[in-house]
């Protein structure tokens, strides 16, 4: 999407900058005589033990409290900027996409097992197409692990794990802060973000609590605008209203620590979020159907609502053994995920297919013909849809490793885990006046005719239940040995065994039950699997400042069953899938721990994977899984730090992804049904092919107002991308694979910090570019989610 409005550098900013901004660097570190402060070291514990990310022999991105704040990152959409080898796409406030590497088979997933894994703190709270997005106040690092974490993390890791790991209790003082700020968005209205902590050392150091509460509301800047039905025979003047996609969020954490001895501690948690949304973040793109919407303008013609609230309670101990460290973890994750959707588009779809708007895009009244008379809500309906979905998910997980400071050339860790998972979804498609529709009729005439008695008047026509159960069971390990003082050898390995459960139960219409002919669906379906995943890598240190390392390793991810009406020709259960990953890499520093310098180059191979079709049967409407043979994916993620001098900073990143099908396909499900081409070349959904970043610090060496300036300028640049696989979409009547175009962004922040407060000023999102996150066709007529508009703030924060 081209914004005629937009001002700034253009999509060549982002390699201008970095040649100029270099060759200045170069100049000023050179007449440079003084002392220079290294680049800060990052500690991880991605490999779930502390060790510096220097020292991992994975791709991994890490940003402690410090590289956040200075980011203003509040959310999992304002860091996957700064991380090559990882993307997003939305859909709406808790309708988030991660993807890494390009491992991705569809845009729009439903009940689907996710390539990748969310962490918060030890749990997975990972829901494919839905992730929670966890607000990123107090947080004590965030950590993206690319590539198959299969031997440590399990399924969902397949591809990639992003880790959220919140501050804790710390015993050893007293500390508390309070942070405020206020926001505008271009074209839109304002908005603000309050929080604070307080963290209390109880009972002689042994006994600590933190405590947080935050709450924010983000602007909206969207418009709901004026527009006839496509049919014509009403408008949505009574919804129409300027900035309908504020969204409120409220939340908090409590922490308990019980420090026992030196080696035991245990930490007690709870974390509750909720997010309400008044309207969808996405906009009306022009078209066929609407050609007069503008930027920032969406057509709605029912009320659109979300609010997403979850909790989680957890237990971790902490332990020093004789024989190594025990950690043992238990956690509860709860939650509750509603909205409501204008459908009408998608209701005037099936009541007008659209080869016949084609063959006469105005039609006169009764305007089309639907293909099958369940459909036939009387040429022009008005309805919504509502969606409820409970989850719930419980682990548990004991690992030993051995001991953090011992001598021996061996290490090791050993663990078991176990987690259920249980869900509920519960659609429902509503038509305005529904009872009074020829659909109504004829349907309450069949099922008169069938069972005696007529149907109920209701604006209800469909009801989908969906129940979900998956139960998994893991022994894992891995073991190094130093070959040499330099040249080290890991293996690793996961057993898995997984029992999948669903169930799915639909009725078109509401309690209609009738005839040969019937819509309803009840199907269940059981799965039971078990596998092996493993890893090898060999790691070779010039010196503690320099390595290079090459490594194979599997992820994998959970197949199951198709709970599909009888009718259906799409297969009854489908294939887990298994990504194999060959990586080589190194990283190293330099000047002195100024100059820092990763790089991963990887080629991986998606065997069998599994992608969701759309039943190809007209009058079936029927979603279900299927395996195809292999994709292959190769790119490059690389990551670059220079500590100028003690007031400048650059940081830079620059990543490369491929991702296609390796080998053409065609999808024969039904002799009598065509065939469903997936060319080889194809690419796969959601991943930029470039992506990069460039990063400018400074904090000056003087003083103003007893604090000390700093500023920072942050540049990003992401690649295109296409929404789906070509050829197969999860939606009815699909609009075809597209391209998301490219685009870059810029962000600056300038502020004070002093010894106990700290202000800043900042703007994001500085020329105002317009960015297709995601190009969805779920409701028929076409919806994008965009980037937020350029917003001017202001923050302040106060250490107590």
């Amino acid at each position: 999407m081209t914004d005629s409005t937009r001002i700034g550098p253009g999509p060549q900013a982002l390699s201008a900058a970095i040649s100029t901004i270099l060759s200045v660097a170069a100049g000023t570190a050179a007449a440079q005589e003084q002392q220079v402060t290294g680049l800060e070291e990052v500690i991880v514990t991605a490999t779930r033990r502390a060790e510096r990310l220097q020292d991992v022999s994975e791709s991994i991105a890490a940003f402690d409290a410090d590289a956040i704040a200075m980011r203003g990152v509040q959310q999992i959409d304002d860091i996957v900027k700064y991380i090559p080898g990882m993307s997003i796409a939305q859909r709406e406030p808790g309708g988030t996409t991660i993807v890494f590497r390009g491992v991705a088979s569809s845009g729009i997933q439903f009940g689907a097992v996710s390539s990748s894994a969310l962490y918060l703190d030890e749990q997975p709270i990972t829901q494919s197409g839905r992730n929670p997005d966890p607000r990123f106040i107090d947080i004590e690092r965030v950590e993206a692990l690319r590539g198959p974490q299969g031997t440590l993390y399990g399924a969902s890791s397949q591809s990639g794990t992003l880790r959220v790991i919140t501050a804790k209790p710390d015993p050893s003082g007293f500390d508390a802060w309070t942070e405020a700020q206020v926001t505008s968005v271009s074209e839109g209205d304002t908005g603000y973000d309050i929080s604070a902590m307080l963290n209390i050392p109880i009972a002689d150091d042994r006994v600590s609590l933190r405590l947080v509460g935050f709450a924010a509301e983000d602007a909206g800047y969207i418009d709901n605008v004026l527009t006839p039905s496509q049919g014509g025979s009403f408008d949505n003047s009574d919804l129409v209203e300027e900035d309908v996609n504020s969204i409120e969020t409220v939340g908090g954490r409590a922490a308990l620590r019980f420090d026992f001895t030196e080696s035991v501690n245990a930490t007690l948690s709870g974390i509750y979020q909720d997010i309400s949304a008044d309207g969808h973040s996405d906009v009306t793109p022009a078209s066929d159907a609407y050609a007069d919407v503008g930027d920032l303008q969406q057509v709605r013609f029912s009320d659109e609502t979300l609010d997403d609230s979850w909790y989680q309670l957890g237990l971790t101990l902490n332990a020093g053994t004789p024989i190594g460290d025990l950690v043992i973890s238990a956690s509860y994750f709860d939650r509750d995920f509603h909205y409501e959707a204008d459908a009408t588009d998608y209701e005037f779809n099936f009541n007008c297919p659209k080869y016949d708007l084609d063959y006469n895009p105005n039609p006169p009244p009764p305007f089309c013909q639907p293909n099958f008379e369940l459909y036939n809500f009387g040429g022009d309906p008005r309805g919504f849809a509502q969606n409820d979905e409970q989850t719930e998910i419980t682990t548990f997980e004991a690992r030993l490793q051995s001991p953090a400071d011992s001598d021996s050339r061996w290490s090791w860790i050993a663990g078991v885990f176990y987690s259920k998972e249980k869900g509920h979804t519960q659609f429902d498609s509503f038509v305005n006046g529904y009872a009074n529709t020829p659909a109504f009729a004829y349907m309450s005439y069949l099922e008169y005719y069938y069972n005696g008695e007529f149907l109920q008047p209701t604006d209800q026509w469909w009801i989908g239940l969906y129940d979900s159960e998956l139960e998994q069971r893991a022994v894992f390990g891995e073991l190094s040995f130093d070959v040499t003082e330099n040249f080290t050898i890991t293996a690793g390995a996961r057993w898995f065994e997984y029992e999948r459960f669903f169930a799915l139960h639909q009725e078109a219409p509401v309690g209609f039950d009738g005839g040969p002919n019937t819509t309803l669906t009840d199907e269940v379906a059981d799965t039971t699997e078990d596998g092996t995943v493993g890893k090898f890598n060999l790691t070779y240190r010039f010196n503690e400042d320099r390595m290079v390392y090459a490594t194979w390793s599997e992820g994998f991810r959970n197949g199951g069953t198709n709970p599909v009406r009888p009718s259906s020709i799409l297969p009854r259960s489908f294939e887990s899938d298994t990504l194999t990953n060959i990586e080589l890499g190194a990283k190293s520093e330099w000047l002195g721990n100024r100059l820092r310098f990763n790089i991963a180059l990887y080629s991986m191979e998606w065997d069998n994977f599994a992608v969701q079709i759309e039943d190809p049967q007209g009058a079936v409407f029927q979603l279900g899984y299927v395996n195809l043979p292999s994709a292959d994916i190769k790119g490059v993620e690389s990551e670059f730090s220079f500590a100028i001098n003690d007031a400048w900073q650059l940081d830079a990143t620059l990543g490369y992804n491929e991702a296609e099908v390796s080998e053409a396909v065609e999808l024969v499900l039904d002799p009598d049904e065509p065939t469903i081409p997936v060319q080889k070349g194809a690419r796969l959904p959601l991943t930029p092919d470039w992506t990069a970043s460039l990063g400018i610090e400074y904090r000056a060496r003087g003083r103003l107002l007893e604090a000390q300036p700093f500023a920072r300028l942050d540049l990003a640049y992401v690649g295109e991308s296409v929404n789906n696989l070509e050829g197969i979409e999860s939606v009815a009547d699909a609009g075809g694979v597209q391209t998301q175009e490219a685009y870059d962004t810029g962000d600056f922040r300038v502020g004070l910090e002093g010894e106990r407060w700290s202000a800043a000023l900042f703007v994001e999102n500085i020329w105002d570019e317009r960015a297709n996150l995601f190009l969805s066709n779920r409701w028929a007529v076409q919806r994008q989610s965009i980037n937020r508009p350029r917003t001017i703030g202001l923050q302040f924060r106060y250490d107590w």
